[in-house]
């Protein structure tokens, strides 16, 4: 009786020392998150010299959107790259997305 509870004790603790990925396990076509907006992984959000218009809501703004005439991202522009901007003109980039420049783009809160 003994032995049956060490050696499942034992087994139990193998099974924590070594985790297994489980999506590793999984083929790439049968994962539920391929495609699935709500399970995209974050990115970093580059600082590389762009600037934002000042006065702007803190926000997400796509390079081809436009405020009061005057593209929102005013240095290191690229149309189809989305870019976080600050009150102060503050700017980092997050690289494409793909609903920039689509006329469909997050072109913030303003």
């Amino acid at each position: 009786m003994r032995a049956s509870i060490l050696l499942t004790l034992l087994s139990a603790a193998a099974g924590l020392a070594s985790p297994v990925d489980d999506d590793a396990a999984v083929p790439m076509e049968a994962r539920s998150d391929i495609g699935n907006p709500a399970a995209l992984h974050k990115r970093a959000c580059v600082a590389n010299g762009c600037k934002c218009v000042t006065g702007l809501r803190q926000g997400q703004y796509c390079g081809a959107c436009v405020w009061k005439g005057s593209y929102v991202i005013t240095a290191k522009r690229v149309r189809n790259h989305i870019y976080e901007c600050t009150p102060t003109g503050g700017c980092c980039s997050y690289g494409r997305a793909s609903d920039c420049n689509t006329g469909q783009g997050r072109c913030g809160p303003y």
